[in-house]
């Protein structure tokens, strides 16, 4: 069980005292994370260019920014012609959107509201709600929460959400490489091996969540969907706890350290959901080659260079819709603020060639703590286990791989059955040596015994030659 980030005293409950909640929204304050985020362009500009493909959508309409901090997204709805703006913030920085909206000459249109979406009252319904509203591996910090709050009791039945759809993706990865680094880098310091350092940092790294831009090379299989959201119809019960059962196929014989996760989120606007979630979609990361080092060029479209290897170029082609703009932050992606977090197994795991990983995956908001926090649990099971873990050995039967070392680490049912049968083999084997050598003991003592009685009833035996015993025949 792993979550992420320092913890707050938190009752039970699901809702927050004022306490809670002012310290999350006072972290808010400080104004490097607005910048950090500002700086982020995959972010910033996937939002930018969402307004300007969906101008005609916004054009005349009432939108709600959730968690304005700044007001960024508030002024991109401005310009692309919105009616009215609100822009609701709970942290002080709302005093600054509004001198920034101000500055810009939009407070006309931008209302500016300190405070919480799930306190305030607005005097009409809403067309368009848009938020930044997601953290690491898309669920940390559960903003989505506030968001389906304001959407619940502001969205018009029509209304649009920004973004429209989520994904969170996971793969196994191997970390040996991003470990190695860590020891080269520690082997000469000033000509003294500080190899001790290294090996600390790895094992303080590994007992918790790893947020870290992952390379491409360190994943062992395709990603796979662990959860799909549409935010016009999710409901909270769905993202404070779900469990998802993925298997992957490692290819090649490899160490598996961990799992990474990271997300992608689609803003459809006006249009229905895609029908095949894996097609690959026009994306403004791609747009960046055309704007300045300021962002202040328009976003153009450009066809998206990362093509999943599900999925061919044909397809591609056929499925994208150039209106729907997507955010990406996996490995082979842009980086962005969020990086990818890595998941770490208690210990590493050596699987061969063509080995099929089965996993549980579970998370679920950390209310005995901090909600805003996510517990996230990692299990390696056989394909077939169900909840209740049931008959290991049917999953052992349908397990027809019977390339997995022996015994194997990998966790599927019929391996932990081989697992077991070795260790009770190991067990017999070494109870049958015990039973040996007691009865090799019990054998020399009656022939000794055997010996003793010979002696006492015919004497020492004597050579021929001599009245003292010899020693070739004793």
């Amino acid at each position: 069980m792993a979550t992420i980030g320092d913890d707050q005293p938190e009752p039970p409950a699901q809702s927050e005292t004022t306490q809670d909640a002012s310290g999350y929204f006072s972290s808010y304050n400080d104004l490097s994370v607005h910048q950090l985020m500002l700086k982020d362009r995959p972010r910033t500009l996937a939002y930018r260019k969402f307004f300007e493909t969906h101008r005609e959508a916004v054009k005349d309409k009432v939108v709600l920014d959730v968690g304005a901090g700044t007001g960024i997204l508030s002024l991109f709805a401005a310009a692309a012609g919105a009616k009215k703006v609100y822009a609701v913030e709970a942290s002080d920085v709302a005093v600054l959107c509004k001198e920034i909206v101000e500055e810009n000459g939009l407070e006309a249109t931008i209302e500016v509201i300190h405070g919480a979406v799930e306190e305030i009252q607005l005097p009409v319904t809403v067309d368009v709600i848009v938020s930044e509203w997601m953290g690491f591996y898309l669920l940390h910090e559960s903003m989505l929460d506030s968001v389906i709050a304001a959407r619940d009791k502001f969205l018009s039945p029509d209304g649009i959400m920004a973004p429209s759809h989520a994904t969170i993706y996971m793969a196994p990865v191997d970390m040996s490489e991003h470990f190695q680094d860590r020891a080269d880098e520690w082997s000469n310091i000033y000509g003294f091996d500080f190899s001790p350092v290294a090996s600390v940092l790895n094992r303080n790294e590994v007992s918790q969540p790893l947020v870290e831009c992952v390379s491409p090379n360190f994943l062992r299989s395709e990603p796979k969907e662990l959860l799909s959201l549409d935010l016009r119809s999710v409901t909270l019960d769905e993202v404070r706890r779900f469990t998802n059962k993925l298997e992957f196929c490692v290819p090649q014989e490899t160490k598996i350290h961990g799992f990474a996760f990271w997300f992608d989120v689609d803003f459809h606007g006006c249009l229905p959901p895609r029908k095949n979630k894996s097609a690959v979609v026009m994306d403004c990361v791609t747009s960046t080659a055309f704007m300045n080092e300021k962002g202040d060029a328009k976003c153009e479209a450009s066809p998206t260079s990362y093509l999943p290897s599900s999925v061919s170029a044909n397809e591609t082609a056929e499925q994208s819709n150039p209106e729907v703009v997507s955010l990406r932050t996996g490995p082979r992606d842009e980086p962005t603020h969020w990086k990818q977090t890595v998941i770490f197994l208690p210990q590493t795991i050596a699987v061969s060639a063509d080995t099929n990983l089965a996993s549980r995956v579970t998370m679920s908001q950390d209310t005995s703590n901090n909600k805003r926090h996510y517990n996230i649990t990692v299990a390696l099971t056989g394909d077939d286990d169900e909840e209740d873990d049931s008959d290991e050995d049917e999953g052992a039967d349908s397990d027809t791989s019977t390339d997995h070392p022996v015994p194997c680490q990998c966790g599927s049912g019929r391996c932990r059955l081989i697992a077991a049968l070795v260790e009770k083999y190991d067990m017999e084997h070494e109870e049958l040596g015990d039973e040996a050598e007691l009865v090799e003991v019990e054998a020399e003592v009656d022939a000794a015994r055997e010996l003793d009685e010979a002696i006492e009833r015919e004497g020492w035996p004597m050579d021929a030659d001599t009245s003292t015993p010899s020693v070739d025949d004793g």
